[in-house]
Order: structure tokens, then sequence, then C-alpha cells
């Protein structure tokens, strides 16, 4: 009798452990799928048609920048019609917003000739001048008539020399560029737009001349 029952506990055991592989089984093919169809963008700036006149004097070293939440999070953030903030798990960036901001800020200011010389912050090159960012917002707005891809960057440029890190000049600009889903491309199109748009207005404000 005992024995009977010891062999009807192993099957027991040995259905659940089945059940439960199964059920292991359904969730990782269905969080594979999910993976499968979520699509990865880069932030790309397009490049300025022409140098400042107000440009500086001094090469510029690029420290980290940082984004404020939510908006520091690879997931692409979009506020609602219904006012709503939700993070699209389908739609995301290949990196948080603020590193790939970083490096498109670099290229922008460089080829603006807004400094002579532009050093990642990882170099061991000295420069006279540092520059810090901040992503204030990044968003797919889609409260109005249409859907618009929000972009507001905060730069500052800071006197390296000093001990405190003194800030010579900030300015704050948000650019919007309108989405159109029809259009190859049209999510990151749209915020490409709008940040080159913000890279632009801020090289403007941040020359010695302004």
């Amino acid at each position: 009798m005992r024995e009977g029952l010891n062999i009807v506990c192993v099957v027991a055991a040995l259905g659940m452990l089945g059940i439960g592989a199964g059920c292991v089984s359904s969730s990782s093919d269905a969080q594979r799928k999910a993976a499968e169809q979520k699509r990865t963008y880069l932030l790309e700036a397009g490049m300025p048609t022409a140098k400042l006149a107000g440009g500086w004097r001094d090469g510029v070293k690029v420290r980290a920048f940082r984004g404020l939440p939510p908006f520091n999070t690879a997931s692409i953030v979009v506020k609602r019609a219904n006012g709503e903030t939700a993070l699209d798990f389908y739609n995301a960036w290949v990196a948080p917003p603020h590193e790939l901001v970083r490096v498109q800020a670099m290229r922008y200011l460089e080829a603006a000739g807004l400094f002579p010389a532009v050093y990642d912050g990882a170099s061991g090159t000295a420069a006279p001048l540092g520059l810090e960012g901040t992503v204030c917002e990044l968003f797919l707005d889609c409260r109005g008539a249409r859907p618009e891809a929000v972009v507001t960057l905060r730069l500052a440029v800071l006197d390296e020399r000093a001990p405190q890190f003194t800030v010579l000049r900030s300015a704050e600009k948000t650019a919007r560029a309108a989405y159109d889903a029809e259009r190859g491309g049209g999510l990151p199109c749209a915020f490409n737009a709008a940040l080159t748009q913000a890279l632009g207005e801020l090289a403007e404000a941040l020359g010695v001349n302004r």
C-alpha cells in the first residue's frame, strides 16, 4: 500500500513539474515575441549649414549629460490626449536619451564652430571650458490636433579654470516637430528634427556675442 502511494506521489510530482515547465516555456515565448516586436531608434541631429559668428576662442570638454525623470529612460515617453504620461514598450531608444543627445551635441557644436575644439569628458586633454547638458523633456506629444516630438535641452558653459566651475553662460530651448505616422521613419525623423532645431537655437544663444 505504501509503495503504491509513493508511486502516485512521484507521478503527481512529475506532472506538476511538467505543468510548471509548460508555464515557464509559455511565459518565455510571450516575452520573446514581445521583444521581437520592440523597435529601437537612434537620435541623430542634422548638421549646421554655416559656422556661427560668435564662437568661443577656447576649447571645451563635454561632461556627462543627465536626463530629468521620466525622460532618463530608454523607453519613448508619450503624453496622451487624456493628459496621462506613459512609456511606450514597443518603441525605445538604443540608450537613455541624455547619452545620445550628449554625442549629438558634441558633433553639432563642433560643426557649428561654437568652440574651436570639442573634447569628450573621458579624454585626458585639459580644456579651459566645460559643457554640461540636461535633457529636460523628450517625448511624443499626443495632446493636440497632431502628434509632435518635443525636445527641451539646457546647456551650460563652465569655466574649468575656476575652483567651483563657474557658469559663464547657460540657455534652455524647446523645439517641436510634427510626427507623420505615414512617413517612412517618421518617429525618429520627428525627434531628430526637433533635436536639430533645439541645438541650433542653443548654439546661437550660447555664442560669446549674445
